[in-house]
């Protein structure tokens, strides 16, 4: 550890949020003990040094609490006792089974108005968003979360634009809002905030020695697309389900149409409302959604799966693909295929 970076005088306040039964652990204590593993890092190996950042877990009230998945969680200070913070980062949760409710924490919400009317950085990962969504700060504007999240986020805050696609949202007057989607995009948004309030040397500093992979484009290439059905048209449904049963996706929309016996534009216009795509885009979602799988599984040439997929033109596949996941389909497997342990070596090899 030797990066030398300057040290500032007065540390960066960090307030982590945690909610007893609901934050997920990793997230929590990850964040704490990336940022005291990088005011080591940034003082050169000397932990002992004036801090970068000072850091500390809060929550509702004070004490030792179960998180989501049953792991402690300690609680340093309840928010009533934090007057004033730079920043404030609300990591991962786990929600009740009806999802997101309004209104049961009003002195946390309250609170984070205030720090954000101070200036402080007000800052989520993964359903974070749907805490800092509660304050109204967000109306208009655009935000990241995890995509299992959506639906109860667009019920509850429908004058917030949700961008599942984009990995890290920045807006607000000064910046002040910073939002990343799922699960460990933690990772990228801490690094984000070291660069912005150290400097980028510095977050590469802490990233390397943490083996963090920084600046990933999208979280597109995660996210599955599984389409709901329970929209209340019965011809259109229909043809979801003729699709989902479908092995080649080589139809086109008119056929679509026909099988419903609706005009093209009627069609159309219902399709759109009841799934929330144009029938162009559901297609492409859903041979794509095919495609990743093979390239996932097998070993078979991509000119060979977009032919499966239902596109006839090498050209035309590797498009859609690619507008679709951000990444190109060889990235893709390189990313994504599927590892087979090996037994006599310990090291982990692609599944032929």
């Amino acid at each position: 550890m030797s990066a030398n970076i300057e040290t500032p005088n007065e540390p960066l306040s960090i307030s982590i949020l945690a909610f007893p039964g609901m934050s997920v652990g990793t997230p929590v204590s990850g964040l704490f003990e990336t940022l005291a593993i990088g005011n080591a890092v940034l003082n050169g190996g000397r932990p002992g040094e004036t801090a970068h950042f000072h850091v500390e877990i809060v929550g509702p009230e004070p004490g030792i609490f179960p998180g989501a998945c049953g792991l402690p969680l300690q609680v340093h200070r309840g928010v009533a006792e934090v007057e004033r913070t730079d920043i404030v980062i609300a990591p991962s949760m786990f929600l009740p089974e009806e999802g997101w409710v309004k209104g049961r924490q009003p002195e946390v919400i309250a609170w984070l108005r205030r720090q954000h009317e101070a200036g402080a950085d007000l800052c989520t990962a993964c359903a974070g968003a749907l805490v800092l969504a509660e304050t109204g700060l967000l109306d208009g504007r655009e935000t990241t979360t995890h995509w299992a999240f959506a639906d109860t986020f667009r019920r509850n805050f429908p004058q917030v634009r949700l961008r599942l696609e984009e990995l890290l949202v920045v807006n607000g007057t000064r910046g002040e809002f910073v939002m990343s989607g799922a699960a460990n995009s933690w990772q990228d948004l801490i690094l984000f905030l070291i660069a912005r309030h150290v400097s980028p040397r510095a977050a590469q500093s802490v990233g390397k020695f943490l083996l963090y992979q920084w600046n990933m484009p999208s979280q597109a290439p995660f996210m599955p697309f599984s389409p709901g059905t329970d929209h209340g048209d019965g011809a259109i449904r229909a043809v979801q389900e003729y699709l989902d049963a479908n092995t080649r996706l080589d139809l086109s929309v008119d056929e679509l149409a026909d099988r419903t016996g609706l005009a093209r534009a009627t069609f159309n216009r219902r399709f759109a409302r009841a799934t929330g795509h144009a029938p162009i885009d559901y297609l492409q979602r859903l041979r794509v959604e095919k495609a990743k799988a093979m390239l996932e599984e097998t070993g078979e040439p991509i000119e060979e799966i977009g032919w499966q997929v239902g596109y006839d033109e090498p050209a035309a596949f590797r498009r859609i693909f690619r507008k679709v996941t951000r990444l190109t389909p060889s990235d893709y497997r390189r990313k994504f295929r599927v590892i087979k342990a090996d037994r006599t070596s310990g090291t982990g090899l692609p599944n032929d």
